[in-house]
């Protein structure tokens, strides 16, 4: 839901009278009564939180844990993946460097239909805990599925039941991907900026603690012998497993103290995409004199969206090629590290400080991925 924001000094003549133009002005009916829904669900938690404006919600005390579960969760999977695959389906460097990375777009597209229902259907609550419940099936399934000799001999487990736990995760991280940060700041009213600004500080310090512990303590896990074998991942896929279980149930606790926005009904990146077909279409039909007064070519979709609406998409625009473009391909390459980087690690002589074994492995690869944690 859009929040009320600033607008330039303007007035609007009403018959005799004038008045400022207020970020209502700029919504359509239907935003106005969400707001309004909005109001009552909650009025009770909004007095107090209008009676402490400068402290974190109860709701975020429940928040921030199940944020640090689930990066705890997916850092200490991903980047072990590669390995994993190799060890126990017997997949070639090429093959599970494939398998790891398709995993890493699934896990990065599904947020699309986390999103599509929490905005259309469920709500942010509702997504989250429903596609929760699904990210621990998936992490039980990987767990008891990397028990040596469960589902076949070692290095010979049929791909499909080795990367449908991964199916199952992926569609549960990109579900609640989405909602989770956007619930947290659903927990402050627009006066509460600075409040809302110390608890964004606060949910990427959890996500960055939930990764740099995980990346030390699941590779050493993954790196012990167990059931006969040396190495032990259903041991270090448990880790995780229970965390996040954990951080589920603490999350799920604090139902009765969250601030609950109803859903629009309508999946916004969709109605983006409809309102800039209209204003497309509105501009090249409309006269030059027409588009001088209406400015910006979206404009001519306002009255259908409503203006805050418009110029989120206009803002949007912005930044998405200066901004959002040139990170995809940063992000290309760091995820090299979850396979090609490590595969190259492996090759490499271990032998440090004076180590007479160039095949051990002081220091997990996984593990470095920490450096740039903890530089940040």
């Amino acid at each position: 839901m859009a929040e009320k924001r600033d607008i330039d000094a303007a007035e609007i003549a009403m018959g005799d009278e004038k008045r400022e133009i207020t970020a209502l002005d700029l919504l359509t009916d239907h935003e106005r009564e969400l707001l309004e829904l909005e109001a009552r669900l909650n009025a009770e938690l909004d007095a107090k939180l209008m009676a402490n404006p400068h402290q974190m919600p109860k709701a975020c005390y429940f928040i921030l844990p199940n944020e640090f579960g689930e990066r705890f969760c997916y850092y200490g999977i991903a980047p072990n993946l590669n390995k994993y695959f190799q060890l126990i389906t017997g997949m070639t460097k090429v093959q599970a460097k494939v398998y790891s990375t398709a995993f890493t777009m699934l896990a990065y597209f599904f947020p699309l239909l986390g999103a599509a229902l929490s905005d259309s259907f469920l709500g942010k609550w509702w997504t989250i805990i429903s596609f929760s419940a699904i990210y621990l099936i998936g992490m039980i399934m990987i767990t008891v599925f990397a028990i040596p000799n469960l589902i076949g001999p070692i290095g010979e487990v049929s791909k499909f039941l080795t990367f449908l736990p991964m199916i199952v995760i992926a569609i549960g991280t990109g579900g609640i991907k989405p909602c989770v940060s956007a619930h947290g700041g659903d927990q402050y009213l627009p006066a509460q900026e600075v409040a809302k600004d110390f608890f964004f500080n606060t949910f990427y310090i959890a996500i960055n603690v939930g990764g740099l512990l995980t990346q030390f303590t699941v590779p050493l896990i993954a790196d012990m012998p167990c059931y006969g074998q040396t190495t032990c991942y259903s041991g270090a896929f448990l880790l995780p497993t229970i965390v996040f279980a954990l951080a589920y149930a603490v999350f799920a606790a604090g139902h009765r103290f969250y601030r609950i926005v109803p859903p629009l009904g309508e999946f916004l990146p969709l109605k983006a995409v409809k309102a800039m077909f209209l204003a497309a279409r509105r501009h090249r039909a409309a006269a030059p004199e027409e588009r001088a007064a209406k400015g910006h070519w979206l404009n001519f979709a306002e009255e259908e969206y409503g203006g805050v609406f418009i110029e989120e998409v206009r803002d949007f625009g912005l930044v998405l090629v200066p901004v959002v473009i040139p990170f995809a391909f940063c992000w290309m390459l760091y995820n090299q590290n979850q396979n090609e980087w490590s595969n190259q690690y492996y090759l490499m002589n271990g032998a440090l400080f004076g180590g007479s074994d160039p095949t051990k492995r002081y220091v997990q690869m996984t593990s470095f991925s920490n450096i740039n944690t903890i530089l940040l």
